[in-house]
């Protein structure tokens, strides 16, 4: 070979060995610092950060496998999220849920850690769940859990509002976010519908009764008295305050006048006791037949619930046949439970 061949040959191998040398160096070989800083990236990927209801930061390292629901609310939401099979305890009495036979046996089943007025932490600890889901009343009990070593997760879902935000948390949290929103929308879609099929139409003057007794009565502060306003009618009891069960006297009830009387799903009482009570004889309501019991059966749609919707579209057949049919309504529930709940639901349950 020519001397100058050489002396190409030689710098072509040593502008590929440089080339190589600068190739290594940019790029870390595997098991070295590269391959260690792809799995923290990953990791950082799957890394859920939520700020509860209670305005309490959690993070979870990847969605929650394991649940335990200390409310009926949230084992209600897991329900309708789908993630009822990662319930592996939840509340007591959990039997006298009829929801819970029909669209998840499987939780009567699962340990029950307590109530609100009697939390067993202890029994919760030893279930060792990804994440706890804690009501707003049983706060207090979250930094306990958290020292336990625990994720726990403080919502409030008393308003339609907070209901959403509940669900959207909780679809965050367990990876079923998609679900979540399809969930708020169709309720989006149904208040609208609700809203244009009463608007401009009278609004009756509504009585919701309360659980205890008849002689309660929702005020203007809580949800039941805005489920009436969103069915296109207006709450007979709207000039109390407060935002729990009132106890009126028989005189209050005659002068409110209501044209409805509305029994809730959870009452000790039937839409009979009413009727047959000589001292409500003169209300418009008892004189004009207007008392009407939810469904008992199923859910309490009266309350701020997954399914709680159906109250108001339940209470707008009420008001309002002309333009909404119970019928209708009927077959609008079933759809829900068989989208959301995944069961076939049994029409003679929805009753009024």
């Amino acid at each position: 070979m020519r001397k100058n061949g050489v002396k190409r040959l030689l710098a072509l191998l040593l502008a590929a060995s440089m080339a190589l040398g600068l190739g290594a160096c940019g790029q870390p070989q595997a098991g070295e610092n590269g391959a260690e800083d792809g799995q923290n990236t990953a990791a950082q990927a799957e890394e859920i950060t939520l700020t509860d209801q209670a305005g309490r930061e959690v993070v979870l390292d990847k969605p929650a496998e394991t649940l335990v629901s200390c409310y009926y609310i949230t084992t209600y939401a897991a329900i309708a999220l789908g993630v009822a099979d990662r319930v592996i305890g939840l509340e007591k009495k959990a039997e006298t849920r009829p929801i819970y036979q029909m669209a998840a046996p499987g939780l009567l089943e699962r340990e029950q850690v307590g109530t609100l007025k009697e939390f067993n932490v202890e029994a919760v600890a030893a279930l060792a769940p990804d994440l706890v889901l804690l009501p707003k009343k049983l706060a207090e009990h979250a930094d306990t859990l958290t020292g336990l070593g625990l994720k726990a997760l403080v919502v409030d879902p008393e308003t339609q509002q907070g209901l959403e935000q509940m669900l959207a948390l909780i679809g965050k949290a367990c990876g079923v976010e998609p679900r979540a929103r399809e969930l708020s929308d169709y309720y989006a879609a149904q208040l609208a519908r609700m809203a244009e099929l009463t608007e401009g139409l009278e609004k009756p003057a509504v009585y919701m009764a309360g659980n205890s007794s008849y002689l309660e009565t929702a005020p203007a502060g809580m949800y039941q008295a805005g489920l009436i306003g969103l069915a296109g009618g207006e709450n007979a009891a709207n000039a109390i305050e407060g935002d729990y069960w009132t106890e009126v006297s028989y005189e209050s009830v005659l002068a409110m006048d209501p044209e409805y009387i509305i029994v809730p799903p959870g009452a000790s009482y039937t839409a009979n006791d009413v009727r047959n009570d000589p001292q409500l004889a003169g209300v418009g309501a008892v004189v004009h037949g207007n008392i009407y019991e939810m469904p008992r059966g199923i859910e309490e749609w009266d309350s701020p619930i997954p399914s709680g919707v159906l109250g108001v579209m339940w209470l707008t057949s009420v008001l309002h046949p002309g333009q909404y049919s119970f019928d209708e309504f009927t077959a609008d529930a079933q759809a829900f439970y068989q989208t959301f709940y995944g069961f076939d639901i049994d029409r003679a349950l929805i009753t009024k």
